[in-house]
């Protein structure tokens, strides 16, 4: 009888541990590919903001080179300006005040990495926080690029195009004529000039906040970066430094077409 109950007692723990055994193996094989799945997320994620990095600094160049051309018409203004004054150099910042960019974050890989509930296999806290801060944030870049685009649109432009249409004459000298293609237009009336003063002003104000703004994005793009670099144990190198750019670009508000052109040409940044 005691070697029944023995042998049954053995034959339990036998079992207990083989079914012990199984769940732990079950459990460990899932942890190692919940920890791949995430470290290929968090690859994934680092080509992102290596784009953001190169997207974020394309945008603040952008805004770097209206802010200039802001500068520049407004002191142009005031200065009592002639005909003869409207040259290729204020043509360019004119064209500074239609500067609109689009801010492409890709946010997939994050949310995929926030919906699959392992964050916690993240080991830096910090780099946890920094995400969230990061990815809650890109709301504003969306709303202030589109407000951007609507004003431009329905304030500036028809402004512009008022005086883009036809041919005007100087003092009734037919070689002094400012012709239609925009931007030779006939600014050189007083309420004109007051109000391209205010437009640049307005712009002015915009560009300074949004050059900021993408600082800030470039600035935590960054620490991000070198945050997952050592998650990830991935070394720095010049190649991986930035990303190619994905959606960045100036946009600006073309009068003959009536719609924004994206360009990736630096003309505008010169």
């Amino acid at each position: 009888m005691k070697n029944i109950l023995a042998r049954g007692g053995i034959e339990f723990i036998a079992v207990l541990l083989g079914l012990t055994g199984s769940l732990w193996i079950d459990a460990n094989v899932k942890e190692n590919e919940a920890i791949k799945q995430n470290d290929e997320i968090l690859n994934r994620l680092y080509a992102n903001l290596r784009a953001d990095s190169s997207d974020g600094e394309w945008n603040r160049k952008a805004y770097e080179r209206g802010i200039k051309g802001c500068r520049r018409i407004i002191e142009w203004c005031d200065s009592n300006p002639t005909f003869d004054s409207v040259d290729d150099s204020i043509e360019k910042d004119i064209s500074a005040i239609l500067i609109a960019t689009y801010f492409g974050n890709n946010d997939e890989e994050y949310n995929s990495l926030k919906n699959s509930g392992q964050m916690h296999l993240i080991k830096n806290n910090t780099l946890i926080s920094d995400l969230h801060r990061y990815y809650s944030g890109l709301g504003w870049s969306d709303y202030m690029d589109r407000d951007t685009w609507r004003v431009t649109e329905e304030e500036i432009s028809p402004f512009l195009s008022n005086y883009s249409d036809e041919l005007y004459y100087y003092r009734g000298d037919n070689k002094k004529r400012v012709f239609s293609n925009y931007p030779k237009i006939n600014l050189i009336r007083l309420p004109n000039i007051e109000k391209l003063r205010f437009y640049a002003s307005k712009k002015l104000m915009h560009h300074e906040h949004q050059a900021r703004y993408y600082k800030r994005i470039v600035d935590r793009v960054t620490k991000l970066r070198e945050l997952l670099r050592k998650e990830l144990n991935i070394e720095w190198n010049a190649t991986n430094d930035f990303g190619t750019p994905v959606s960045a670009g100036i946009y600006f508000y073309q009068i003959q077409a009536k719609e924004f052109v994206k360009t990736r040409k630096m003309v505008l940044l010169k």
